[in-house]
């Protein structure tokens, strides 16, 4: 094995197959390194290349495997590790290493570098995450059935039924779990990666690079996320309170989301119904998967386009507690304020480990967050936030804290200040850089064979040249409006900047009012409707393009083997690979995998969500644990994402390979990268980190890249709170 060519592929011999299981007072869910550092590892299973599958485990409890006593030949295939000719491989690896480094008594560090992710790979070839359900898709050897219930009476905080198992109360059952459970694992995970298309070096620097960060953590505030946990607890509890008086004690709970409904329903206005009731298809923005929201379900997007609405109607009869109970009912049945309690449970010493998810988006390569979930934080800022992160710091109480600033709910307000809580080391700062409209600026690319993308790409490049000139919002809302560009107002300017976002991966009249709901905006269905004929008339290349995706992809199914080219994107169907699947060469090279791809009928569902007898000739493909209704927009959004996806983890390779050692990355987004650094060195961070974004690859020639680069002592949107 080396490390000189991008491309290569890991032998069988240099692969050493681990899975740890442990026990600890602490429930896993407190986040795999509070976990790992309060745990024992009890038994480790392993095989060396094509080796048998074998175990060691501890005798008896309490106490751990410690590295020395393990066998001799773990020692040997670790010295090659740490040489750097072998790596292990397990999965969910991030576990793995975190048990084998604070676990496993007396034992090296396992860098990250040294393992590689058995779950990234199957991810990434659309399989699930799990692997009793991974190897069944993949029809590789199946796990072993019983695990659940013995990893729940040897490891689990709780126990089975409330027993908790030793080797010595439980001897047929341990030598079960030991000799037939850990053993299945290996045989199971070594099943998937064989069966699996094997991820080339340049992705797996990708994942160690990601790893990296999740090993490294960020500071949080603790005094201030204790009290806002606190006053979110407290809100809970008012904000039922606050539902029975605007009810009339018909609703007692956000959670009552029947009730809720019915009483909205019999409320609301005839437009206002129908957001209610219409189920318009949504594409979730961290995993992918297309979802279509049942009748009545409070959805996050449906209250938002319904508070949207509603705002519009201000001083309508009724209107006021309609906005009130929908507002409780988004701030205080949201688990956005707990991201505060889940803060004080995860981290260790003040430090969060561990938030991120390598492939976790299966169909473009995004990277998925998890614990507090730092993809999913609000962008939206509190005109007052530095004197509410000081009301908070000093504990103040909750009504105080109800009065200062802009009247919204505690909930919001919390919601706001969660950004703010991650907080440099000592007298650090933090610096981050996000890539201006990056996505915007990959749809044309990747089809600068037509002279509307071409000639939108040009307009990103003069702006970036003269910022003073009209942007690409100002220019869409001057032809959306059929007003001079000059005329542009500025609420215009926001209608052609949500119309850009909605539409350009082809979205329809509900991606267009859904994405407006996200800016406050309410856009009626003529309104919505004509802005998005408008659009698409000035944007022919972008309808043009996803219908030259589609027929490559026709293509390619009619003619298995062979690749056809859709702009910068190729497609080759392969149809013995996973039931027959679409692979997708993005211009970095690396591939998106559309698992068992095929037309089938598929049952037509009313706005209830109930068969109306008819069938539809629907594309769908196998992705995690369903099937996925595919169209060309998502194809588009799909490879716009992907592209933008290498962007950020190419970047994170060069930062932890040309910077860690002074500005290392503590936080990234989709399209931004936050790093540490000291206040003396900001201002250089900040140069070299936007030249670093704006740099491209080799594979990105001709895209425009800009990047804007900020300075502060925390993490925040917040203007005034930008700058030393």
């Amino acid at each position: 094995m080396t490390d000189t060519i991008d491309d290569q592929l890991f032998s069988s011999a240099d692969i050493g197959w681990l899975d740890f299981e442990s026990r600890s007072d602490t429930d896993i869910k407190a986040g795999t390194y509070r976990y790992a550092t309060e745990a024992d590892a009890i038994v480790m299973a392993y095989a060396i290349g094509d080796g048998p599958e074998k175990t060691v485990s501890v005798s008896a409890f309490p106490g751990g495997l410690n590295y020395y006593d393990l066998p001799h030949d773990i020692h040997l295939f670790h010295e090659r590790v740490m040489a750097g000719t072998a790596v292990w491989a397990a999965w969910n690896a991030g576990f793995d290493r975190a048990i084998w480094n604070y676990a496993l008594a007396d034992s090296p560090e396992l860098r990250p570098h040294h393992i590689i992710d058995v779950m990234a790979q199957a991810v990434a070839s659309g399989l699930p995450p799990d692997l009793a359900k991974a190897s069944k898709a993949a029809k590789a050897t199946s796990k072993v059935d019983v695990g659940k219930q013995l990893i729940a009476l040897f490891c689990s905080h709780k126990g089975l039924r409330g027993v908790r198992g030793t080797p010595e109360s439980h001897p047929v059952e341990w030598r079960l779990f030991v000799d037939v459970y850990a053993r299945g694992d290996i045989s199971a995970m070594r099943s998937v990666f064989h069966g699996t298309r094997q991820l080339p070096l340049r992705e797996w620097r990708e994942y160690w690079a990601m790893e990296a960060i999740n090993s490294r953590g960020v500071g949080i505030d603790l005094g201030m996320a204790r009290h806002a946990a606190r006053l979110a607890a407290e809100d809970k509890v008012r904000s039922k309170a606050d539902l029975a008086v605007l009810t009339d004690g018909y609703v007692h709970s956000v959670d009552q989301v029947a009730r809720i409904s019915e009483w909205l329903r019999e409320r609301l206005p005839k437009e206002g119904v129908k957001i209610l009731t219409e189920s318009e298809e949504e594409v979730d923005e961290e995993t992918g998967q297309v979802t279509k929201a049942a009748k009545y379900a409070l959805t996050r997007k449906r209250i938002e386009r319904l508070i949207a609405y509603c705002e519009t109607r201000r001083g309508y009869p009724q209107v006021e507690p309609i906005l009130q109970v929908l507002q409780i009912r988004l701030y205080g049945g949201s688990k956005t304020p707990a991201k505060f309690a889940k803060m004080l449970t995860q981290h260790v010493d003040g430090t969060l480990y561990g938030q991120y998810v390598f492939n976790g988006a299966a169909q473009t390569g995004r990277a998925s967050s998890k614990g507090v979930q730092i993809h999913n934080l609000a962008r939206d800022t509190l005109k007052d936030e530095p004197d509410l992160i000081d009301a908070l710091s000093r504990g103040v109480n909750y009504d105080e804290f109800d009065d200062l600033g802009e009247q919204t709910p505690v909930a919001r307000k919390l919601s706001l200040l969660i950004r703010p809580a991650f907080v440099p080391k000592a007298d650090n700062v933090f610096v981050w850089s996000d890539w201006s409209q990056i996505e915007a600026r990959i749809v044309p690319w990747l089809c600068d064979h037509y002279l509307g993308a071409k000639a939108r790409l040009q307009i990103f490049r003069d702006v970036d040249a003269d910022p003073s000139l009209p942007d690409l919002y100002t220019r869409t809302a001057a032809t959306l409006s059929h007003v001079a560009i000059e005329k542009v107002t500025k609420p215009m300017r926001q209608r052609g900047k949500v119309a850009e976002l909605a539409l350009g991966f082809c979205g329809g009249v509900g991606a267009l009012q859904s994405m407006a709901a996200n800016y406050g905006m309410h856009i009626d269905d003529l309104e919505a409707k004509l802005v998005v004929e408008r659009w698409r008339e000035a944007n022919p290349w972008a309808i043009d393009y996803s219908r030259e995706i589609w027929t490559a992809m026709e293509m390619a199914l009619a003619a298995p083997g062979k690749a056809f080219r859709a702009g910068r994107i190729w497609l080759r169907f392969y149809p013995e690979y996973l039931g027959g699947s679409l692979q997708c060469r993005l211009p970095s090279g690396r591939r998106l995998t559309y698992r068992a791809l095929r037309r089938e009928y598929v049952d037509v569902l009313d706005r209830d969500g109930r068969p109306t007898g008819e069938k539809r000739d629907e594309m769908t493909f196998a992705r995690g644990y369903g099937r996925i209704k595919i169209w060309p927009g998502l194809f588009v959004e799909n490879f716009t994402q992907g592209t933008a996806a290498d962007f950020l983890r190419g970047t994170l390779v060069i930062l932890e390979n040309e910077a860690r050692d002074w500005m290392p990355t503590r936080l990234h987004t989709h399209d931004e990268i936050l790093v540490e650094t000291t206040a003396g060195q900001a201002n250089e961070a900040a140069w070299l980190l936007g030249k670093i974004l704006r740099r491209g690859f080799d594979w990105s020639e001709g895209l425009p890249l800009m990047s804007e680069e900020t300075i502060g002592y925390y993490y925040t949107k917040h203007e005034g709170s930008h700058g030393l």
